[in-house]
């Protein structure tokens, strides 16, 4: 069966923890069952098959991505990390789903959704387009914003996308099947491109989605702002809650959070703001 709209997710079992809070919280909002798609590698079928329902399917990795699967690793990517992003980019060839919301492990919803909320009409999905200034920034940023800057203006000088604003967006966004068949058939075949050739020249699965994505024009544009609220550091969710922001104030603007998990000690949940960190948030205010 084919589907207009679908969630994917794209897991393994190091992120097991992470991912029974993301079902649960998926359950729990999605109230017009949309399906969602988990994607697993063959040999961790069995621990994921008790998530399955009537909106929840398992596939495994290597039933649609197993022949694009690379073997070596590419910029300080690891072959696990880039054989996700051959997942994502190659999802649309089971010819499940037109469209797709990607959504990492991490990812906590935390108010309920609808199909409308992440496609414009039938045919146009929102699509994830920002230049990341906030983010750009930020000092802890500093040693990553020029390597991914970078990278991104690789892609975008492959596919002839002669655009400075470099329009992309981290991840948790959504794709479309019809601009990465286009991506397939008229960019990486003309060129005898793969998959991991795409990954060779730049280990962004999201920014060649984008740039194609403008490049192509097959499908309206109708952009947004990031679905997610990102914690990409832990001191970033410190901060957050020294700001006494809470969960309720994030689903005013998200669909979810996410906290990253690389964390040594990974913040599996966000927790408000406890008495100390009131107390804390007002002695700075009278500084």
């Amino acid at each position: 069966m084919s589907y207009n709209f679908v969630i994917f997710v794209k897991t393994y079992s190091r992120d097991f923890e992470h991912f029974k809070l993301m079902i649960s919280s998926f359950n729990k909002h999605n109230v017009c069952h949309v399906p969602m798609f988990v994607s697993v590698p063959q040999s961790e079928l069995g621990l994921f098959t008790s998530f399955k329902s009537d909106t929840v399917s398992i596939i495994s990795d290597e039933s649609y991505a197993g022949e694009y699967f690379i073997k070596q690793s590419y910029f300080n990517r690891g072959i696990g990390y880039l054989n996700q992003q051959v997942c994502k980019l190659s999802f649309w060839e089971c010819g499940f789903a037109e469209n797709y919301l990607c959504v990492d492990s991490e990812v906590v919803f935390i108010r309920d959704f609808i199909p409308s909320d992440f496609m414009f009409d039938e045919h146009t999905p929102y699509t994830v387009l920002v230049m990341d200034k906030d983010l750009s920034c930020e000092k802890f940023y500093a040693s990553q914003r020029s390597e991914r800057e970078t990278l991104i203006h690789r892609v975008f000088d492959a596919v002839g996308l002669h655009d400075p604003r470099l329009r992309t967006c981290h991840g948790n966004t959504m794709l479309n099947a019809k601009v990465l068949r286009s991506l397939k058939n008229d960019f990486m075949d003309a060129h005898g491109y793969n998959y991991e050739d795409l990954l060779r020249i730049s280990p962004y699965e999201f920014s060649w989605y984008n740039a194609w994505f403008q490049k192509c024009g097959l499908v309206k544009e109708m952009a947004v702002e990031p679905f997610f609220k990102t914690f990409h550091l832990r001191l970033e969710y410190t901060y957050s809650r020294l700001r006494q922001l809470t969960l309720e104030d994030y689903a005013k603007a998200y669909f979810g959070v996410i906290l990253n998990g690389n964390w040594k000690r990974p913040a599996l949940k966000y927790k408000n703001s406890g008495v100390g960190l009131k107390v804390l948030n007002k002695f700075l205010e009278t500084l």
